[in-house]
């Protein structure tokens, strides 16, 4: 399936200006090139005009016949052709029609030209060419100049290019300072969402409208309706499982100091084993319990911010050796603690439940004999809660596996329901911590590590 592509403000303002101001630019070049063009035109015809006048100052009438002479010296006319670049050639053509002086090619093509100014081609070039009609005493006369438009073409492309080398600049320019503009615009946008981004999943504290802008209020607003509803859940969610937590196992314990008080009375009749094995089953029951209300208080659905204090990682390591030292003396197992100070932040009874299923788990497989430990500590960056053991271990391949929910290992000893991990990883998720599973010391058993941020 295709990924969409990531739709931003900037590209898409730029995108929307850059259409139009293209189209401005190719409308600015055209209207620039029409009047540059024009202008050159026109100086270089009133440079034609010109000629023809000073040609016209040449003439006189040199009888009563109406013959006119043309004082055109070799050197005027050489002075009058002298272009680098363009040939000039120039006519002069009495009323009938005789040519008086010049170029006759240029009298015929004058002759079907009635405007002041024209166009033709003149030995298969281009050519701008002025007839200027006068007067010489009493005689009609017609000057014509022309010359060819190699120098007009240079110009007016160097002026074409000049507008569009420009025109182009100031696009450039203009999308810049939009992309500048609008980069600055939304740099509030971009804060707002590294604001979210930054924080936690429980962080819904509302989230500052001050610093956002008019326009992005309303989105703030809702948003700030939506942590709210998420937090008013999630303690709810919170209240309901400690309450269903409570309403649970004050029954269950009454049920199995019961069957305690039972088993002893039967001791000596046919009905103990039925009652021990009562005993056995009510007490897996609220085992199962307690670690599903405690894998759905591990959730990250139930748990916010406001949860979340400095917890002493080593006192809690301590505490958890204290509370399962009885146990560990019953299964003759040596349980420990190496410690060193460390903190971070956290909930201090999801904690107190992440390293009480290690230790839980670490005593259940670890054989008679063996030995438990629990570290805590600082190591470089992290603090972490560590629990090692010296039994069967973990294999490779499962590791992964262990921390699915009802999963065990086959051939596990005891009637755990696969839930001990389960909770240990849903709680590290909480905390944002890595939950690695290792061998322990010399390549046996296991070791849980948990770690955390310093606080």
């Amino acid at each position: 399936m295709t990924r969409p592509a990531e739709s931003s403000v900037s590209r898409r303002l730029l995108r929307l200006l850059l259409l139009p101001l293209a189209l401005l630019l190719g409308i600015g070049v055209f209207f620039d090139y029409v009047s540059g063009s024009a202008t050159i035109r026109a100086a270089y015809d009133r440079a034609l005009h010109e000629m023809a006048l000073a040609v016209a100052a040449h003439l006189r009438d040199a009888d009563a016949d109406g013959r006119i002479d043309a004082d055109l010296p070799p050197q005027a006319v050489a002075v009058l052709r002298a272009d680098s670049v363009d040939s000039i050639y120039f006519a002069v053509r009495a009323g009938d029609g005789h040519l008086v002086s010049g170029d006759a090619d240029l009298q015929a093509l004058a002759a079907g030209n009635g405007s002041e100014f024209g166009d033709g081609h003149l030995h298969g070039e281009a050519i701008r060419l002025v007839t200027h009609p006068t007067v010489i005493g009493s005689t009609p006369v017609t000057i014509t100049i022309a010359e060819t438009t190699r120098k007009r073409t240079t110009a007016i492309r160097s002026i074409l290019a000049s507008v569009v080398l420009t025109d182009i600049v100031q696009l450039a320019g203009t999308l810049l300072l939009v992309w500048l503009g609008v980069r600055y615009g939304v740099r509030p946008l971009r804060a707002l969402g590294e604001q979210i981004e930054q924080r936690s999943a429980r962080d819904l504290a509302p989230l500052d409208r001050a610093q956002v802008p008019v326009e992005v209020r309303p989105l703030v607003h809702t948003l700030n309706a939506l942590f709210e509803t998420v937090r008013d859940s999630a303690r709810a969610q919170q209240q309901f499982l400690a309450d269903a937590a409570h309403q649970l196992r004050t029954p269950l314990t009454g049920i199995i100091a019961q069957l305690d008080l039972l088993a002893r009375e039967a001791s000596g009749n046919g009905f103990a084993p039925r009652v021990l094995a009562l005993h056995e089953g009510t007490r897996r029951l609220a085992h199962t319990a307690n670690q599903l209300l405690a894998l759905a208080r591990s959730e990250r659905s139930a748990t916010t911010h406001d949860d979340f204090a400095p917890v002493d990682l080593e006192a809690l390591a301590t505490d958890a050796v204290a509370q399962y030292l009885d146990r560990s003396l019953h299964a003759r197992i040596d349980l420990g603690a190496e410690t060193e100070p460390a903190r971070t932040l956290g909930s201090l009874w999801l904690l107190r439940e992440l390293l009480g299923n290690l230790v839980d788990n670490a005593l259940a497989y670890t054989p008679a004999g063996g030995r438990v430990t629990v570290r805590s500590g600082v190591a470089g960056a992290v603090a972490f809660l560590e629990v090692e053991d010296d039994g069967p271990g973990i294999p490779t391949d499962q590791r992964a596996h262990v921390r699915e929910r009802f999963r065990r290992l086959p051939g596990s000893p005891g009637n755990g329901c696969g839930l001990g991990l389960a909770i240990v990883d849903e709680i590290a998720h909480a905390h944002d911590a890595s939950f690695v599973i290792t061998d322990g010391n010399d390549g046996r058993g296991t070791r849980a590590r948990i770690e955390f941020r310093v606080a």
